[in-house]
C-alpha cells in the first residue's frame, strides 16, 4: 500500500512539475534576479502615484527658488539701484545677500528657513562676506538650518567624507541635502532614511535630512511617523515640478516686488527652503510626475518635510524568505486552479485576469494606502504559469483531438471524424444516446455462403478473407467518401447509416446515399474486373436503403463500447434484401428513401411488398449500371 502510494504521488508529481518548477523559480526570483524586480516593483509605485494624480501640498510649505527668472534679472542688476543687487550679476552670489534674504523671510513671518545650498569652502568674496552671513544666521539663532553632505571621493583613497559649514557659518544647525539614486537615477527613497543609512557608516556626525532638521527648529513639533521594521519608506511626491508653491528669490531681493509679496503674507507661518530650481545647476532629478523636466532637489526636501507634516509615508515592502513562499505557493495554487478548464484560452484568460488583478490591487494599495507589497513577483509568475498551463492544455488538446479522431476513424468518415474531434468537448453530446433520422444503407454479397463453403474446403480460407478485406476497404472508403458512419461489419454484408452522429438534413443525407451505393457498385464492378482476369468468381452483391427515427449512440459495457444505431429502419434494411434479391435488382429502397430523391434520380417501382413488422409500402429499385430501369418503370 506504501509503494502504491509513493508511485501515485511520484507520478502526480511529475504531471505538475511545470507548474512546481514555476512556483519555485517564481518564489526565489526575487533573491537571484533582485535589482530587476526592485526596478520594476519602483516603477510600479511611480505608475500608482501617478495614476492617483496631484493632490495639494501642505499649505505650511514654501520654496524661494533661484530660478532662471531670478538669475536673468540678476544678470542685468547692474541699473538696480541697490549695491546688493549690482553684485548679483555672476555666480555664486555674495553670501552676504542670504542674510538679506532671511531678514525678509522672518519680516514675512515665516517659522523657520532651511538652505539646500552648500557652504563648505570659504566665500570667494572675502572673509568679511562669510562674517556678514553668520551675523545674519546669529540674528535668527534657532530658525535656519544650513546644507551638509556626504562625499564620495574616489581613487586610491576612496571612502566617504561629510562636507559641512565652513566656520563661522558651522555653529547652525545642519541639515543632509543628499538623496539616495536608484539605478535608473530615480530619487524615490526618502531621504531622512537615507541619512540613516550614511549615519550607520560615518557615525552620528551625520545629520539628519533637511526636511527633518527643518522640522526641529521649527516652532512645529516633531511628528514621528508610524514605524515599520524591515519596510523603506519611500517619498510620496504632490505632483509635478512646483505643485509645492515655488516663489523666485528675486521677489525678495528687488525693493517693490519684495514689498507686495510681504503684503500679501503668502510666507506667513510658514517652512521655507531655499535652494536652486534652474536647470543650470544641474539638481534636477527624475521622480514620480517629474517627467523630462526633473525635480528640483529643494523640492525633493519640501516633499519629504510635507510627507513628515500629514504623517505620510510610502512603505515598500521587505524581501522576506516568508512572501517568497507565499509567492511561490500561489502561483502553485493558481496553476492548479487552471486545469480545471480544459481550453487553453480559457486558462490563459482566467489566470491573465488573475495577474491584473494582482497588479491593480498593488497599485490600490499604493494609491490609496501607503503599502507597496511586492506583487511583481506573484503577476509575473502568475501570468508565466499561466502562459505553460495554456500551452499544455494546448498540446493535450491536440492529443486528444488526435486520438479521438484515431478512435473515431473506425466508423466514421475521415470529415465527421475530424468535426467531432475538432470539438471533443462536445463528444459526449453528439455521441450519446439520442433520436435522429438517418438513411440506413446495407451491402451484402449474393451466394457467399456458398463461396465461402468451397473457399474453405479448397483450404483457401486466408484467400478468401484477404479478399473480403479487399471489397470492405472499397466499401468503407466510398462510403466515407460520402459522410457516412460505418455501423458494423456482419459477416459478408456491411450496415451504415447517413445522418449520425451528424445531421446535415434528411435530403442531403439521402442524395449522399445514393451516391455511396452508386460509387460501390462502380468499386466493386473494378474488382471484378480484376478478380476474372486472375480467373477468380466475380461477385454479386445487394445494396439497400431505408429511412426513419433510430437511436444512436455509444453502446455496449464498461470494456467494450460502439457507436451503433437502434430502430425500424435498421430493421427494415435487413428485410429488403430478400426483396432485392427476389426481384434481381441491385439498389433497392425503401419508400421514405424514394419520397426524399425520386426529383433528383430514376426509379423504378417494383411494387407493394409487406414488412414484417410494419405495413405494406412501395419499394423502389435504382437505376444503375448492373440495373437499367425497364421503360415502363414509374418515374414518378
Amino acid at each position: 500500500m506504501t509503494r502504491l502510494a509513493a508511485t501515485s504521488i511520484g507520478g502526480w508529481l511529475r504531471r505538475k512539475s511545470l507548474i512546481l518548477g514555476l512556483g519555485l523559480l517564481s518564489a526565489a526570483a526575487p533573491w537571484f534576479w533582485p535589482e530587476p524586480l526592485e526596478q520594476a516593483e519602483y516603477q510600479l509605485t511611480e505608475i500608482s502615484q501617478e495614476l492617483r494624480g496631484p493632490r495639494p501640498a501642505p499649505p505650511e510649505l514654501a520654496i524661494v527658488a533661484i530660478d532662471d527668472f531670478s538669475l536673468q534679472q540678476t544678470a542685468n542688476a547692474d541699473l538696480a539701484e541697490q549695491a546688493e543687487l549690482q553684485r548679483l550679476q555672476s555666480w555664486p552670489w555674495p553670501r552676504a545677500i542670504y542674510a538679506l534674504v532671511l531678514d525678509r523671510l522672518f519680516e514675512s513671518g515665516a517659522k523657520a528657513v532651511g538652505f539646500d545650498l552648500l557652504f563648505d569652502t570659504p566665500s570667494g568674496y572675502g572673509p568679511a562676506d562669510d562674517q556678514a552671513f553668520a551675523q545674519g544666521l546669529r540674528k535668527h539663532r534657532g530658525k535656519v538650518v544650513l546644507g551638509a553632505q556626504v562625499l564620495e571621493s574616489r581613487g586610491s583613497v576612496a571612502g566617504l567624507s561629510l562636507a559641512s559649514p565652513v566656520q563661522p557659518l558651522a555653529q547652525v544647525p545642519q541639515g543632509l541635502l543628499n538623496g539616495f539614486l536608484n539605478p535608473d537615477g530615480s530619487i524615490r527613497l526618502r531621504p531622512d532614511h537615507y541619512a540613516e543609512q550614511l549615519r550607520q557608516t560615518l557615525g552620528p556626525q551625520v545629520p539628519p535630512s533637511l526636511g527633518s532638521a527643518l522640522l526641529q527648529q521649527s516652532s512645529q513639533p516633531t511628528i514621528e511617523t508610524t514605524t515599520r521594521t524591515g519596510w523603506t519608506p519611500l517619498l510620496d511626491p504632490y505632483g509635478p515640478p512646483r505643485t509645492i508653491e515655488t516663489i523666485p528669490i528675486w521677489e525678495l531681493l528687488e525693493p517693490r516686488s519684495y514689498q507686495h509679496l510681504n503684503a500679501s503674507g503668502r510666507l506667513r507661518n510658514r517652512l521655507v527652503l531655499v535652494g536652486p530650481t534652474a536647470a543650470i545647476f544641474q539638481d534636477l532629478h527624475h521622480t514620480p510626475f517629474a517627467g523630462t523636466e526633473g525635480m528640483p532637489g529643494v523640492e525633493i526636501h519640501a516633499t519629504e518635510l510635507g510627507n513628515r507634516l500629514e504623517q505620510r509615508v510610502l512603505w515598500l515592502q521587505p524581501r522576506s524568505i516568508a512572501w517568497s513562499l507565499f509567492t511561490g505557493a500561489s502561483v502553485i495554487g493558481v496553476g492548479l486552479l487552471s486545469q480545471r478548464w480544459t481550453r487553453p484560452l480559457r486558462r490563459l484568460g482566467i489566470t491573465g485576469a488573475i495577474a491584473a488583478a494582482l497588479v491593480v490591487s498593488g497599485v490600490l494599495l499604493i494609491s490609496q494606502g501607503g503599502i507597496a507589497l511586492r506583487v511583481i513577483s506573484l503577476s509575473l509568475g502568475t501570468l508565466a504559469v499561466g502562459v505553460v498551463s495554456s500551452a499544455e492544455a494546448t498540446v493535450n488538446l491536440q492529443l486528444n483531438r488526435r486520438r479521438l479522431k484515431r478512435s473515431l476513424s473506425r466508423y466514421l468518415s475521415p470529415a465527421v471524424a475530424s468535426e467531432i474531434a475538432n470539438q471533443p468537448e462536445e463528444a459526449d453530446g453528439l455521441l450519446g444516446g439520442k433520436l435522429t433520422e438517418v438513411v440506413v444503407l446495407m451491402t451484402d454479397i449474393r451466394g457467399f455462403t456458398a463461396y465461402t463453403q468451397a473457399m474453405s474446403s479448397s483450404g483457401r480460407v486466408v484467400e478468401l478473407v484477404e479478399r473480403l478485406n479487399v471489397y470492405f476497404s472499397e466499401v468503407v472508403e466510398a462510403l466515407h467518401g460520402q459522410g457516412a458512419t460505418v455501423d458494423k461489419f456482419i459477416g459478408d454484408a456491411t450496415l451504415a447509416v447517413f445522418g449520425a452522429p451528424i445531421h446535415r438534413g434528411n435530403q442531403v443525407e439521402a442524395s449522399a446515399a445514393i451516391e455511396a451505393a452508386l460509387e460501390i457498385e462502380a468499386r466493386l464492378r473494378s474488382l471484378n474486373q480484376t478478380w476474372e482476369q486472375q480467373g477468380e468468381t466475380s461477385w454479386q452483391q445487394v445494396i439497400v436503403l431505408s429511412f426513419g427515427t433510430v437511436i444512436s449512440g455509444n453502446i455496449g459495457s464498461s470494456r467494450r463500447m460502439d457507436y451503433t444505431v437502434i430502430g425500424d429502419a435498421v430493421n427494415t434494411a435487413s428485410r429488403l434484401e430478400a426483396v432485392a434479391k427476389q426481384c434481381q435488382r441491385t439498389i433497392v429502397m425503401s419508400q421514405g428513401v424514394a419520397d426524399l430523391v425520386r426529383d433528383q434520380w430514376p426509379l423504378e417501382d417494383l411494387g407493394r411488398f409487406e414488412i414484417r413488422g410494419q405495413t405494406a409500402q412501395h419499394v423502389y429499385a435504382l437505376a444503375s449500371v448492373t440495373n437499367p430501369v425497364p421503360k415502363a418503370a414509374d418515374r414518378s
